[in-house]
């Protein structure tokens, strides 16, 4: 059974991040969650880690959007030196697993039909694309990556040669845009599993995990063994259209009905 490890920044968790950590050890995953400072509401059962073991942090490496700084950038970071340090497979906290993670040395899958998510990921401490992954440090500077021809040429330009702070950097920089990318050039993409294991429901369509009888849990194939539910774009529109209120008869009702009181 695939070990898997995850990452929370903040208080106490929210109901989905309890159901996503239930779902996985409902299914008999060992479940390691790393934090910055104690969690008083980890459901029975979870292992809670220091996450200074993998990544000592005297600050949360944020996005700098406008909008809402993002602790994304950090999580990428972390997650890629923990797959270094260790032999779990990584898990987002809106990730609910429906069938077991399988164990294997590549754990990943297509978003879309070009882009490889990393909310599900698990590389080799061999991987090409991981060692280029861990290059991105909170010192990086530069051109993202996945930025190049003309559009590239002129953002070095535009700062003179120096390139901007990692934490300027688009969101998703460092995370699947990076990925798919490297995984590309390093002869690893066939890895990736299809969009319907992991990403059945893709970002775009996330409001369907809110539509009362648009959804069950089983009514997923054999080959889905999680779902992403996207959870900031769940949170916006549970707030924009619903006021808070998760629609009941919704799949994420069910969902929450199900797991986020397990073991509490």
């Amino acid at each position: 059974m695939q070990d898997l490890s995850t990452l929370w920044i903040g208080g106490n968790l929210g109901a989905m991040e309890r159901a996503s950590l239930n779902s996985m050890m409902r299914l008999g995953h060992d479940v390691t969650l790393y934090s910055y400072t104690p969690i008083k509401n980890a459901p029975h059962g979870i292992r809670l880690r220091d996450a200074s073991e993998i990544m000592p942090a005297d600050r949360i490496l944020l996005y700098r959007d406008k909008r809402k700084p993002s602790p994304a950038l950090h999580a990428n970071l972390f997650r890629y030196a923990m797959l270094n340090m260790t032999d779990a497979a990584w898990v987002d906290l809106d990730i609910v697993a429906v069938r077991p993670v399988p164990h294997a040395d590549y754990l990943m899958g297509f978003e879309t039909s070009s882009s490889v998510n990393n909310a599900v990921l698990r590389l080799p401490h061999s991987s090409p694309t991981l060692k280029q992954l861990l290059s991105f440090t909170s010192q990086s500077r530069g051109v993202p990556p996945h930025i190049q021809g003309a559009r590239r040429i002129k953002y070095w330009v535009r700062t003179l040669g120096r390139g901007y702070p990692i934490e300027s950097w688009a969101w998703g920089s460092t995370g699947p845009k990076a990925l798919t990318m490297f995984l590309a050039q390093n002869s690893e993409l066939h890895n990736a599993l299809p969009k319907n294991v992991f990403y059945p429901i893709g970002v775009h369509d996330h409001d369907q995990f809110l539509e009362p009888g648009r959804w069950q849990l089983n009514d997923f194939p054999s080959e889905t063994i999680c779902l992403h539910l996207w959870g900031s774009r769940i949170r916006k529109t549970l707030a924009e259209r619903y006021n808070g209120q998760v629609p009941r008869g919704s799949l994420y009702a069910e969902i929450l009905d199900t797991f986020a009181d397990l073991g509490q």
